[in-house]
């Protein structure tokens, strides 16, 4: 630096103090995303319903072939006791239309039902689901085997021609995707979950 002028080190040293404060910025906005994935885990740990009862309370309401089922997190919504919440919306189709249930993950209240027709791409896609040779339930299990851990999530997806379970299990405060073939039932990929969709 001995070599430049003043106006050249003033920048240097302002253009150093802007990277470190957009850094000390970004670093909040990065992490989170871990503290609402931590959220979401120890919410559906904590949740007195499990998703395989969701699944039996739904049965009561809804038909046809169970295609996904999941914990949804709000943590928006604090009940009025300062608490956030959660609820599962486990989805059944039959005869082209899909029939979702909305239920207290805490209480196992049905609080909603919804349905709705399949559109081309659904169709398609529960097409392939019906010919697949492991279950959505046998994939939960799988999964759950696999992390050691709590089911939370779990559809049926075509990936790149390839048929599919995504599902998530908690373990701890983490969120795992695990992917299962749905053909054979053997463990395609698992990992933190570093991305949510949602």
């Amino acid at each position: 630096m001995k070599n430049l002028s003043v106006l050249t080190k003033s920048m240097i040293v302002a253009l150093t103090i802007a990277g470190v404060g957009a850094t000390a910025i970004a670093a909040p906005a990065a992490n989170t995303k871990a503290v609402t994935e931590s959220s979401e885990a120890i919410s559906a740990m904590q949740s007195k319903i499990s998703l395989s009862q969701a699944i039996e309370i739904a049965k009561q309401n809804a038909k046809g072939d169970l295609v996904s089922a999941g914990f949804d997190y709000d943590d928006d919504d604090d009940n009025g006791k300062g608490a956030v919440t959660g609820e599962y919306e486990v989805e059944f189709v039959s005869n082209g239309t899909a029939y979702e249930v909305k239920i207290d993950a805490n209480t196992g209240k049905v609080l909603k039902t919804e349905q709705e027709k399949l559109d081309k791409e659904d169709m398609a896609e529960y097409s392939a689901m019906k010919q697949a040779k492991v279950t959505l339930t046998r994939a939960m299990q799988k999964a759950a085997q696999s992390v050691n851990g709590k089911v939370i999530s779990a559809e049926f997806e075509l990936e790149k021609g390839q048929s599919v379970y995504d599902i998530e299990v908690v373990k701890g405060n983490q969120i795992y995707d695990v992917s299962i073939d749905a053909n054979t039932g053997k463990v395609l990929s698992s990992q933190f979950d570093v991305e949510d969709d949602d």
